[in-house]
C-alpha cells in the first residue's frame, strides 16, 4: 500500500482529470495486480504481442504503427515493433514512470497521453456527450493501428464518476457505456491502415471449487466484430480480490 501510495505522488500525468477521475491511481492498481499475477497474466502478454506481430505482417507498409491502450507497455513487443516500423506511436490516457523508461531507449517510439474517447472534459463536469475522437485520422503515414485491451475498459470509470458525483442511474450509465464503445469501434473503423483489436469477450467468475458463479459481457451488450481467435486470461486468480472467487476472461482479436 505504500510503495502505491509512492507511486500516486511520484508519477504525473499531463491531463488533470485523469487524476481526479481516478485514471492514475487505478493505472497504479493495475499494475500492483499484475506483478502480483505475473504468472497468470503473462500468457496474456505474451498471446497479445504474438497478436500484434500477426497485426504488423498484414501491413503492406510499415510507416507509422498506432497502439491505443498501450499503458504498461507489457503486452506491447515494442522492441520489435520500434525496428519494424518508421515510429511507434504509444497512446493512453496515463503512463507510469516504468512505462516512460521502457520507451525512451528507443529513438523512434513517443509516449503520448490523450483521452482516446476525446469526451472526458464534458463526462468530467456531467454532460455525458460522446462523439466519435478524429485523432491520427489525418496522418495518412498510419500503416497500423492496434486497439489493447482498451475498448471494454472505456466505460468504467466514466458511468462510475457520473454515478457517484451527479446521481446519474444505472439505466443513464449503461447509455453512455454504449456509447463509448461504439464511438471507438466508428473511429477504429475510419482508419485506412490495418487495424487490430484485441478485447475481452467475456467474464466468468468462479467459486472455490470452480463452479460458475456468474457470466458477464464486457461489451455491454453490443455485438463485438468477429474474433480470428481467443484465449483465456486468468484475469483474478483466487485469492486476488477475494478467497472464494475468481476471474477469468475471454480475449479476442479481430481485425476491421
Amino acid at each position: 500500500m505504500l510503495k502505491e501510495l509512492w507511486q500516486y505522488v511520484s508519477n504525473t500525468t499531463e491531463n488533470p482529470i485523469a487524476k481526479k477521475m481516478g485514471f492514475l491511481s487505478e493505472s497504479i492498481a493495475m499494475e500492483a495486480r499484475a506483478k502480483r499475477c505475473k504468472q497468470s497474466w503473462g500468457v496474456h502478454y505474451q498471446n497479445c504481442q504474438k497478436a500484434i506481430l500477426q497485426a504488423s505482417l498484414r501491413s503492406v507498409q510499415k510507416r507509422t504503427v498506432l497502439v491505443l491502450g498501450a499503458g504498461s507497455l507489457h503486452d506491447v513487443p515494442l522492441g520489435i515493433l520500434s525496428t519494424q516500423f518508421d515510429r511507434v506511436l504509444l497512446v493512453d490516457l496515463v503512463f507510469l514512470n516504468s512505462a516512460r523508461s521502457v520507451a525512451q531507449q528507443f529513438t523512434n517510439v513517443e509516449l503520448i497521453e490523450y483521452d482516446i474517447t476525446e469526451s472526458l472534459a464534458r463526462i468530467h463536469i456531467g454532460l455525458p456527450m460522446v462523439d466519435t475522437p478524429m485523432a491520427w485520422l489525418d496522418d495518412l503515414s498510419i500503416d497500423l493501428v492496434v486497439s489493447l485491451n482498451l475498448i471494454t475498459q472505456l466505460p468504467l470509470i466514466p458511468v462510475r464518476w457520473l454515478i457517484e458525483h451527479f446521481e446519474f442511474s444505472e439505466q443513464e450509465g449503461d447509455v453512455l457505456g454504449k456509447q463509448l464503445i461504439l464511438a471507438h469501434l466508428l473511429y477504429l473503423q475510419s482508419f485506412d491502415g490495418e487495424v487490430c483489436l484485441i478485447a475481452d469477450r467475456e467474464g466468468v467468475e468462479y467459486n472455490a471449487e470452480g463452479q460458475e458463479l456468474d457470466r458477464f459481457d464486457p461489451w455491454w451488450d453490443i455485438e463485438p466484430p468477429k474474433a480470428i481467435t481467443t484465449w483465456q486470461w486468468e484475469l483474478m486468480p483466487l485469492g486476488e480480490v477475494d478467497r472464494n472467487r475468481s476471474q477469468k476472461n475471454r480475449v479476442g482479436v479481430s481485425f476491421l
